[in-house]
């Protein structure tokens, strides 16, 4: 009874974290739509002019895939945003359609839809578009550049408290993976696109969180992660969603490794397994009540293109390619993979198969020369559990993941992040500054030994010669008493 008691508590508690916080998010995308679209119109119309001539996609560094800006994406946004402060704001936030700019394309669509109140001709209602809070706002006091830099601006500033927090613990080499892993996913070109920002926002927000919590109770970092679940499904365009769960959650299990906490494993597996269900249904459920909510106040069925989209994602054909079925799956992990060593085209596997060589090369040689000869195997397969999440989910989004692989490829952060801590937790690297101290330390004992022995041999010396001279004071004392006693003795005979 007691236990049927605590688990409907702790349901209860779930859903008032689910509910309040879906709540209090639609409220603010509420008073954003609210805004008037004249206050915002002077620096909304700069950024739709800043997008105008580009392309959809333009490469931003070089040739490198890497380095795309979507602007298709951002316009889409915006014109979204700008369509939001038009009538009721209750209907407008739910009901979320844009301009396309028909034959001119989405870029020329913002522009037209900024400059020339153009109508809106294609719905996009499958997405909560959240992000729209931080356009319509800021778009009161700056263009999209702007919002671009303060949002990079905020997702660095929060890995750096995240840094801070594990080298204030003296977890350096946990820090020093998280860095590693930035640097490997080039998180720099984040700034590119303001799609790209909102999940690494999130996910760096929420690191601290989980570091902070994890040692008040496991409850607390599953719902931290029923909160990530909601977070990211009403501010992301499906980027890299899952960098929100796995990120922490590989963080939390690394410390607690490092920290001997992690006892036999079971209660940290049971852990995960609850903040995936919970992270699972929160951004599922999301998404369910925002098309729920749209089909109520617009009598349409908003299911049907949602799950419609959802399908093409998922089993859709891949343009210009002779790959169906199961042969989607490898060529779009090929086509992640090649982002990350800078690839020059959608799917290089020459360059893909080299990078991963190297790569396994020098890290299989630092795990050989300095290997621990007691590992840590449970923490080590939590870790690269999480980390294969990833996989899975490039195979199951098959065709999104390689038709946006340039920027997909980014929530490889989280294997890269599981194989580094997995390394750092299987070495030692050699104690060098202590043994220069302890032979230091060795020689200095030498030394005194040795003055010791030297003193004490000294010190035997004087007192051998004190005592012979002693003996031999003593000696003429005894000669001159006899000379004076014989002659005392001849004296009485004469």
């Amino acid at each position: 009874m007691k236990e049927t008691m605590g688990r409907k508590k702790v349901i209860a508690v779930y859903m008032a974290i689910f509910w309040g916080l879906l709540g209090f998010l639609w409220l603010l995308l509420v008073c954003a739509a609210a805004i008037p679209n004249e206050t915002l119109k002077g620096h909304m119309e700069e950024s739709a002019l800043s997008y105008k001539e580009k392309e959809a996609f333009s490469f931003e560094r070089g040739k490198k895939w890497n380095g795309i800006s979507d602007n298709y994406a951002d316009t889409i946004l915006l014109n979204v945003s700008w369509n939001m402060g038009k009538g009721n704001p209750l209907l407008s936030s739910l009901d979320t359609w844009y301009y396309s700019g028909e034959g001119f394309g989405e870029n020329a669509g913002l522009y037209l839809t900024v400059t020339e109140d153009m109508e809106p001709d294609t719905d996009y209602t499958r997405y909560w578009h959240g992000s729209a809070v931080v356009v319509r706002l800021f778009h009161l006091i700056m263009d999209v550049k702007g919002i671009k830099r303060m949002g990079f601006l905020a997702a660095m500033g929060l890995a750096a408290v995240t840094v801070a927090m594990l080298f204030a613990r003296k977890h350096y080499d946990i820090g020093m993976g998280f860095l590693l892993s930035m640097g490997a996913v080039q998180i720099w070109n984040i700034g590119l696109s303001l799609e790209y920002e909102p999940a690494f926002v999130i996910c760096f927000l929420l690191c601290p969180l989980y570091l902070w919590t994890e040692r008040m109770g496991d409850g607390y970092i599953t719902c931290l992660s029923l909160a990530g679940g909601v977070l990211i499904a009403f501010f992301d365009f499906l980027t890299t969603e899952t960098v929100v769960l796995l990120v922490p959650l590989i963080l939390v299990i690394a410390v607690r490794t490092k920290e001997k906490r992690l006892g036999d494993g079971k209660k940290s597996f049971c852990m995960l397994f609850l903040c995936g269900i919970c992270w699972g249904f929160a951004y599922m459920g999301t998404f369910l009540v925002k098309w729920a909510a749209a089909s109520l106040v617009t009598g349409e069925n908003k299911f049907l293109l949602a799950l419609s989209s959802a399908g093409e994602r998922v089993n859709g054909a891949l343009p210009g390619e002779h790959a169906d079925g199961l042969a989607r799956i490898p060529m779009a992990v090929a086509a992640n993979l090649t982002m990350m060593f800078y690839g020059e085209a959608r799917v290089e596997p020459l360059r893909a198969a080299a990078g991963m060589a190297v790569s396994f090369l020098i890290l299989g040689s630092v795990l050989y020369l300095f290997h621990k000869k007691k590992g840590n195997g449970i923490g080590i397969r939590m870790l690269l559990l999480l980390g294969s999440v990833v996989l899975l989910r490039y195979m199951v989004l098959s065709n999104h993941s390689y038709l946006h692989e340039f920027f997909t490829y980014r929530a490889l952060m989280s294997p890269v992040l599981a194989v580094f801590l997995s390394l750092a937790l299987s070495t030692e690297l050699p104690a060098f500054g202590r043994r220069k101290r302890s032979r230091k330390r060795g020689r200095t004992d030498g030394g005194k030994a040795d003055g010791g022995k030297a003193g004490r041999g000294k010190a035997d010396r004087g007192k051998a010669d004190r005592g012979k001279a002693d003996r031999g004071k003593a000696d003429r004392g005894k000669a001159d008493r006899e000379k004076t006693d014989r002659g005392k003795t001849g004296d009485g005979r004469m």
